[in-house]
């Protein structure tokens, strides 16, 4: 690669410092839906810019030479937390957290609590929660999942899952799973088992309906497309392979049969990369005519000049055939090559060259299209797309960026945080206690005060059998979150 500026990092710092201290810009208030989500893409960014890997010689103290303070952990740490739903996932907003009394029923017929709001809680905020508390983790990460529904979440999961292998965003009331059936939901559910270890647990989702869902996926022209018979998509292509890949990272037995799932997901891998290849493209700039932007990426060259020894100067990316170039999906088709061990296959250089000139913001920060203003979205994964170009190229990385995991879509670091907390997940408990079970037991007989209660019961038990009713059924009644007063319906004195 010929010799080009390095990355204007401390731009880049102001920029994200900027979003992570003071309020998002108004244009965000329609987003606020996902609100976890924008507190990833900030958060993350933050400890891409100062990981160890980001420093040419690893700092003494870690979490001083850290963006994000002990205390900042120690807080979004609790922040994330507060958004779990009660019966498994995570909500996407404070908005969406209603109070346990709303956000959980008793269901008299299978005497098991249900969610009362089951479509507060969704696949990509759940994705999105995990990965936050790893990078959170203030240790080597094996506390990072201390506090998460495993359990819960897992079966969850299990849920939103249909029977053609897809997965959905949400499940409502009804039962009824909500969302597309693209590769998003795949990803973000591979993700998930993966990180909670969901087969471990028991508690795993039809994982060969999955890869079946997928495979119907790849078009005639190599790319991956949202679902069968739809068109190709470089960001669905990335979320299809990384699946498969987080599925292969969690086979037991991956010695034996390494990327089982990758293979027999992507029937075929050369296609793909092909395709991923020809999504990089010299970029033109617009004429000064005025002439519609949406075509001026596309302007023929003058084919009698075009010698083979022709390099692009600049380079971008785009999605699908005849779309503009976009700052994201330098990161959807370099992720998803690296994943593929084919990231040199893209000419690094007029890439770099299209994303530090064209894209990025003189405040810090990328825009989708050159010349347009940044956003947490594109700016978070054209920093991604840098760390991870810069790693295809051996041992190689972005100066002043961490190392990236394309898997994850986080620095290195984080990701091995994540799999440290999953580990601690599979460390043999105590007792067989399931998650919070036993403690939440305990802290419901205390304010229940259950010996008393107990006694209480038992009086309540003679009554009806002398009053010539089934005790069992006079229970069933009950809601556990609103109990009758059990003095005041009398009994037999002890």
């Amino acid at each position: 690669m010929t010799e080009q500026p390095p990355l204007d990092t401390a731009r880049h710092i102001r920029y994200w410092q900027r979003c992570f201290r003071s309020l998002l810009p108004h244009h965000y208030v329609s987003n606020d839906s996902i609100r976890l989500t924008l507190g990833f893409f900030i958060v993350a960014a933050l400890d891409l810019l100062s990981s160890a890997s980001s420093y040419s010689e690893p700092p003494r103290d870690l979490l001083k030479a850290s963006l994000i303070t002990p205390d900042d952990r120690k807080r979004l740490r609790a922040w994330v937390l507060s958004l779990q739903h009660p019966q498994g996932g995570f909500c996407g907003s404070p908005h969406h957290v209603l109070p346990k009394e709303y956000a959980t029923k008793w269901d008299a017929i299978n005497k098991v609590e249900s969610a009362g709001d089951p479509a507060n809680a969704n696949i990509a905020a759940t994705y999105f929660a995990l990965l936050l508390l790893g990078i959170l983790a203030d240790d080597d990460g094996s506390n990072a999942f201390v506090g998460v529904h495993r359990i819960k979440t897992l079966r969850w999961l299990k849920k939103l899952q249909r029977d053609d292998g897809s997965f959905g965003e949400i499940i409502d009331e009804d039962g009824y799973v909500g969302g597309g059936r693209d590769m998003r939901y795949c990803y973000l559910a591979a993700t998930i088992r993966w990180a909670l270890a969901g087969p471990e647990a028991g508690e795993d989702f039809d994982v060969d309906a999955l890869v079946a869902h997928i495979r119907r996926g790849q078009t005639f022209d190599g790319g991956v497309a949202e679902s069968s018979t739809h068109e190709s998509h470089a960001g669905y292509a990335y979320c299809a392979v990384a699946a498969l890949s987080l599925l292969d990272l969690a086979n037991p037995d991956a010695a034996a049969q390494p990327n089982r799932y990758l293979h027999a997901g992507i029937p075929s891998v050369s296609s793909l990369v092909h395709f991923l290849a020809c999504r990089q493209f010299d970029y033109l700039d617009p004429s000064p005519d005025g002439e519609n932007g949406e075509s001026s990426n596309h302007s023929l060259p003058d084919l009698s000049t075009i010698t083979l020894s022709d390099t692009p100067i600049t380079a971008g990316f785009n999605g699908r055939l005849n779309k503009v170039a976009d700052t994201c999906y330098t990161w959807w088709v370099c992720g998803t090559l690296a994943m593929l061990g084919e990231g040199r296959v893209v000419d690094r250089g007029p890439a770099r060259k299209f994303m530090l000139e064209k894209t990025q913001h003189h405040i810090g920060g990328f825009a989708k299209h050159p010349g347009g203003h940044p956003d947490v979205y594109h700016a978070y994964l054209g920093l991604a797309a840098l760390a991870t170009m810069a790693g295809a190229e051996g041992d190689g990385k972005e100066e002043g960026l961490g190392k990236f995991d394309p898997r994850l879509c986080v620095s290195r670091e984080a990701s091995e945080r994540v799999g440290k907390a999953r580990e601690a997940l599979l460390a043999p408990l105590e007792d067989d206690s399931d998650d919070d079970w036993g403690y939440e037991t305990e802290k419901i007989k205390q304010e229940l005060d259950w010996d008393e209660t107990q006694k209480t019961i038992a009086r309540l038990e003679a009554k009806w059998k002398a009053e010539g009713k089934i005790p069992a059924l006079e229970m069933d009644k009950w809601n556990p979150y609103d109990p009758p007063n059990l003095d005041d319906l009398g009994g037999p004195a002890a």
